[in-house]
């Protein structure tokens, strides 16, 4: 568990990296970065929040995405991703929700209409859940919780509580901590794999390290997003017709790119005087394979935004639906690696084009 201390409080980190951004308001988007947010009234789109306090008290018709160290949800929002250290659930989540943090409670008053994943080191669950629910954290108590789904708990200690009400199966791992009261009302109990194992290690490794990698990228990218706009209106201007041709042509562009640029950058070095540019470029050259897979997912993000809803929005809010869009085929075994190859090629080669223009 201890892993999982270092990747929530690694979340924490990056999202409160945000809290010198300006607020701005868009027609379709809206982002808020201060030290103190109290969301009210009526939100027409989703929103992204983060600061030292978070507090969601309005209506959120969209996602309501929050990050910092205190995260309070009061109101209603259709969907919700929190990260942060503190996360308090009063209110109402209509669809999915997903929260990370290291105290975690979830109130009497909360409802969350769909499927609800959690990460966190110390869980309360209370409150109405109208589907399924996961749960992976160090401590998991079900104190006054009415589930009308499946729990699926991942922790080394796991309490059972006699308010609490699980109309599916409460699957826990057989190597945890399990008290439960004989007054609460489980319909099944299942024992799943130790806890401890080499291939549970493996996957939440897997999953931990792809999450950090999105958040490390979704940092830079707003950097760039911040200081060089302009290389990504770049992008949006040549690629607007984004058709095979153009496809071909900038993947091999980033294959050249991938090829020459060691070479060069080594024949410099058999040089006395071009040792220093060797090096630069060498340098340069690792910088831009990192960030290529953020180039990708801008892309990907501005052509999945003018496929289906064709408005005005703001570069960030493309930069992360691409980003987001990477994450989840990354997590897809016998693809990740292909996609790993494509995503570097083709961001190498959006980011010559960036340069040249």
């Amino acid at each position: 568990m201890k892993k999982l201390k270092y990747f929530l409080l690694a979340i924490l980190v990056m999202f409160l990296s945000y809290n010198t951004v300006n607020a701005k308001e868009i027609n379709h988007f809206t982002t808020k970065a201060t030290d103190e947010i109290i969301l009210e009234g009526t939100y027409n789109s989703s929103v992204v929040a983060a600061g030292q306090s978070v507090d969601f008290s309005g209506i959120v018709k969209g996602i309501a995405i929050g990050a910092g160290n205190k995260i309070e949800l009061n109101g209603q929002t259709d969907y919700s991703i929190l990260a942060g250290n503190n996360i308090n659930i009063k209110g109402k989540v209509n669809n999915d929700s997903f929260i990370a943090g290291n105290i975690i409670t979830i109130e009497d008053t909360a409802t969350i209409d769909r499927d609800i994943v959690i990460a966190g080191s110390d869980i309360e669950l209370n409150g109405t859940f109208s589907r399924n629910v996961s749960v992976y954290g160090n401590k998991v108590t079900v104190k006054n919780a009415n589930i009308k789904g499946n729990l699926k708990v991942y922790s080394e200690r796991v309490t059972i509580q006699k308010e609490s009400y699980i109309a599916g199966t409460l699957f826990y791992p057989e190597d945890s901590i399990y008290k439960a009261s004989d007054d609460a009302v489980i319909t099944n109990v299942e024992k799943t794999p130790a806890i401890k194992t080499q291939d549970d290690e493996d996957y939440f490794d897997t999953i931990s390290g792809k999450l950090f990698s999105f958040l490390c990228l979704a940092l830079i990218f707003a950097a760039i997003s911040l200081f060089i706009p302009k290389a990504l209106n770049n992008i949006n201007d040549k690629y607007e017709k984004f058709e095979l041709g153009e496809a071909v042509e900038v993947f091999t562009k980033g294959l050249v790119i991938l090829i020459l640029v060691p070479v060069i950058a080594i024949l410099l070095c058999c040089t006395m005087i071009g040792i220093p540019l060797g090096i630069i470029i060498i340098m340069l050259y690792g910088i831009c394979i990192y960030t290529s897979t953020v180039f990708t997912g801008y892309l990907i993000g501005y052509k999945i935004w003018q496929k289906f809803f064709d408005k005005d929005a703001h570069i960030l809010f493309f930069g992360l639906i691409g980003l987001f869009v990477l994450l989840i085929l990354n997590l897809i075994p016998g693809v990740r690696t292909l996609v790993s190859i494509i995503s570097t090629l083709v961001g190498l080669g959006l980011i010559f084009d960036c340069i040249k223009k």
